[in-house]
């Protein structure tokens, strides 16, 4: 197993021991401790400034430059059991020991309102990945969904035998997964637009504490009271894998943001990362001297934090090959993301198993897998002259976007990569329709004669000899709008006309009809 370096850090009553330390900059061994009792829950804040700590003492929140508390939140001194920002980072919500949910403005600190109607506990609470609904999940045997806007409750969800203690969104948004201690742990799964259950894991997993979706949503992780991580297909309800190694329950799992590791807290004192391509076991995090129960990765994959019971919160900063994340898409390891490697996911997808195409590590190339390429692509509008020199066509890219669409994919990330898809789509499409310069020209006896489309639109080019005499009519049939101009889309004429005869030397008309347009150029055959 690969060395991951520890910056062990500890806080004194929410203030650092005689030293500001930089973030990734830690000396080792730097000693800060909370004085706030057992850590149960932790998250990075979207643009990773911010650390929140849930104990049962209060929500704490750290600037992750300096690790200095900062005191934003107003009445933030409940049993906080957990927390999470929104998507976009100015809202935080937490669940308490009272049975409520508490909604705080980020910028301000201002407690902006309190979610009732729990009967009991809140034992988790989510943000759905576009930030419109919040999740809850309590000992009331029920799971919640509100409106994050208005507070109003939307579906009460039913169904459970026993407490509620982990609720998770799907990275589309479409699906809640719930579980804790029912007889026998069934986990389930929710419709979040219908509030109406979709599917219950046939498996006992024994007093889960936490479940988190894969990035590319292909992957359930389940941390069981087994010892272990169970896999599971949430969308086909079929068991994947067990990730065995740890002596006692686990109660905390995560991926990393490029999905390519899983972190899982256990009571055994460890942390273990685990390689999603493999499923193998990379490291074993030790240094906690009680139970670890929540584990956090930075947003951008260099850091992983870690929570005990025992008050510490241990950064573990991550070895060279967990930093990808900034050239998360880089399937052809160059360096860049860019249309080589769209095109290489494009062409790749289907395949199963190790493959540098799966970009999300969940052993499958998908669309999924493609749209992430395409987010981190950026925000250029490739050219003409690149689209053309390109290993794939609009029909291609345009396939791309409706199956990304029909996903309903809403978390930013995603959306960044549909937006990308569409710009690269619109480059394929031409303003107007144009007819161009036959080649080669002159010519003997093969030419080619290229156009473009602004729209669909039915197409034929007529060949005239001088005296405007019809020589060969070349029928092309409905085409989509785009630019028809190398070998394999321009109009082919083989100098035949219509009876199929070699035609003479000389000056021929060619005319482009598209719709109400027309257009005519010149060409020679030389013999």
């Amino acid at each position: 197993m690969r060395k991951t370096r520890l910056i062990v850090v500890a806080l004194m009553r929410l203030n650092l021991i005689a030293h500001a330390y930089t973030y990734g900059g830690l000396p080792e061994g730097a000693t800060m401790r909370l004085e706030k009792g057992t850590i149960v829950e932790m998250q990075y804040s979207p643009d990773g400034s911010m650390l929140a700590v849930a104990t049962l003492m209060g929500i704490w929140l750290y600037d992750t430059t300096t690790l200095a508390e900062v005191d934003l939140l107003d009445d933030n001194r409940l049993w906080a059991l957990t927390l999470a920002f929104s998507p976009d980072g100015k809202s935080l919500a937490a669940g308490s020991l009272e049975g409520d949910v508490r909604l705080w403005d980020t910028r301000t600190g201002k407690l902006r309102r309190i979610l009732t109607g729990h009967t009991s506990v809140v034992n988790s609470v989510a943000f759905s990945p576009d930030g419109k609904t919040i999740a809850s999940g309590s000992h009331d045997k029920t799971a919640r969904l509100w409106d994050a806007g208005t507070g109003k409750l939307r579906f009460v969800l039913s169904g459970h035998s026993g407490p509620i203690l982990t609720v998770a969104f799907s990275p589309d948004g479409m699906t809640l997964a719930s579980c804790g201690w029912d007889s026998g742990t069934r986990l389930r799964m929710w419709d979040v637009k219908t509030g109406n259950s979709q599917r219950i894991l046939n498996r006992r997993f024994s007093g889960v504490r936490s479940v988190a979706f894969h990035t590319g949503g292909n992957i359930l992780a389940i941390g069981t009271g087994y010892s272990n991580v169970q896999l599971w297909n949430p969308k086909t309800g079929e068991y994947v894998h067990t990730l065995t190694g740890h002596a006692k329950r686990v109660y905390d799992v995560a991926f990393s943001p490029n999905g390519k590791k899983l972190a899982s807290a256990s009571a055994d004192n460890t942390v273990r990362l685990w390689n999603m391509s493999t499923c193998e076991l990379e490291h074993i995090l030790t240094g906690h001297p009680e139970t670890v129960g929540s584990v956090a990765f930075s947003p951008d994959g260099r850091t992983l934090a870690s929570g005990s019971r025992d008050g510490t919160v241990l950064f573990w900063e991550l070895a060279p090959p967990l930093i990808v994340d900034a050239l998360v898409g880089d399937v052809n390891g160059d360096r860049l993301v860019n249309l080589a490697d769209l095109a290489s996911v494009g062409q790749r997808i289907g395949e199963t198993g190790d493959s540098d195409a799966d970009v999300d590590g969940d052993r499958v190339v998908n669309i999924y897998d493609l749209v992430h390429v395409a987010g981190a692509i950026g925000d250029a509008k490739p050219s003409a002259d690149t689209l053309a020199a390109s290993s794939f066509s609009a029909a291609e890219v345009e396939g791309w976007l409706n199956q990304a669409r029909g996903l309903d994919l809403t978390d930013p990330k995603t959306q960044r990569g549909i937006r990308f898809l569409e710009r690269l789509l619109s480059g394929f499409l031409p303003k107007k329709t144009a007819l161009l310069q036959n080649y080669p020209n002159p010519f003997n006896p093969e030419t080619w004669i290229p156009y473009h489309l602004a729209r669909e639109v039915g197409v034929a080019i007529l060949i005239y000899d001088t005296k405007g005499t019809l020589v060969r009519r070349l029928a092309l049939g409905y085409r989509a709008a785009g630019y028809y101009a190398d070998r394999g889309r321009a109009a082919y004429w083989d100098g035949r006309n219509e009876d199929g005869e070699s035609v003479a030397s000389g000056v021929y008309f060619y005319r482009l009809r598209a719709g109400d347009f027309a257009a005519s150029r010149r060409m020679v055959i030389v013999k």
